[in-house]
């Protein structure tokens, strides 16, 4: 059998929709999976606290429902839009990955491809864009897959464009001051992957001493009308309002992560030193 189009079990769908607080009927059709990815980004934060805690970041399929739906934790790219993948799959969408170059606040002249998005075709014929693995910058809803096309949602704009060199390139617009104009998110060839090509990727932005998730604790949680993040104690909270930016304390930190983005963690909460996988 094709591995990129293997579902999940029909316990672990109903593991994640009672993960995600969907209690209707799915179908594989427009309604769903807008609200499937609304309710992914609300439940499941992102984040990569496992790799601060001593532990790897698992994308192997039955650890994806351990790890995200049965443990209550988060994860990123690989985590969050592999397991939605299976979860469309279970449900009779069709399903694409795509391996992502990261641009967004990225000074590399040449990103690597670090990150993944889904392509998804509803019982209409109609392809779009999901990607709940972003973090802060995930779109709320999919995104029709159509070029130059301005998607207005609540805290952010997004619209896709070709590029001779770099594939599809998504920008965003953003009501954060330092996004304000358009941006390059990410850029993305169409050439369907097969789960096993991420794992190399996923070894790398884990353990690499120089990767962004090496270095720093990131976390958020996107819902509609207000965006929370954490990185390395530093707490911020998007609306369409404006921003407000604190820098917390350990047990401040520790309380936000319980409770702003419900995480189940450890007790006690320690971290290891950022260098205890180079030991």
């Amino acid at each position: 059998m094709d591995e990129r189009r293997v579902p999940c079990s029909k316990q672990q769908l109903d593991r994640y929709l009672q993960r995600v607080a969907v209690t209707a009927p799915v179908a594989a059709n427009e309604s769903t999976l807008l609200a499937l990815h609304a309710a992914h980004l609300s439940a499941i934060p992102f984040e990569n606290l496992e790799i601060h805690l001593g532990r790897a970041m698992r994308i192997e399929p039955d650890a994806l429902f351990e790890d995200l739906v049965d443990r209550r934790r988060g994860g990123y790219c690989f985590q969050m839009n592999e397991l939605l993948a299976r979860v469309l799959l279970a449900i009779g969408f069709e399903v694409e990955r795509f391996a992502a170059r990261v641009w967004l606040r990225n000074s590399s002249r040449m990103p690597p491809r670090s990150h993944q998005v889904l392509r998804v075709r509803t019982v209409d014929g109609r392809h779009w864009l999901c990607d709940v693995g972003f973090g802060g910058g995930s779109p709320l809803r999919p995104l029709p897959f159509e070029m130059q096309r301005i998607d207005e949602q609540p805290l952010e704009s997004y619209r896709m464009h070709t590029h001779e060199d770099y594939g599809i390139v998504l920008q965003r617009r953003s009501v954060e001051p330092d996004t304000r104009e358009w941006s390059d998110m990410i850029s993305f060839g169409t050439e369907d992957q097969w789960p096993t090509d991420f794992r190399y990727s996923n070894h790398s932005i884990s353990t690499m001493p120089d990767s962004r998730f090496v270095m720093h604790r990131v976390v958020s949680r996107a819902q509609p009308d207000l965006r929370q993040s954490l990185f390395d104690g530093t707490f911020r909270q998007t609306r369409a309002t404006g921003v407000t930016e604190r820098v917390l304390d350990a047990a401040e930190e520790e309380r936000v992560l319980r409770e702003a983005f419900a995480l189940d963690l450890p007790t006690p909460l320690v971290w290891q030193p950022r260098d205890a996988h180079l030991r």
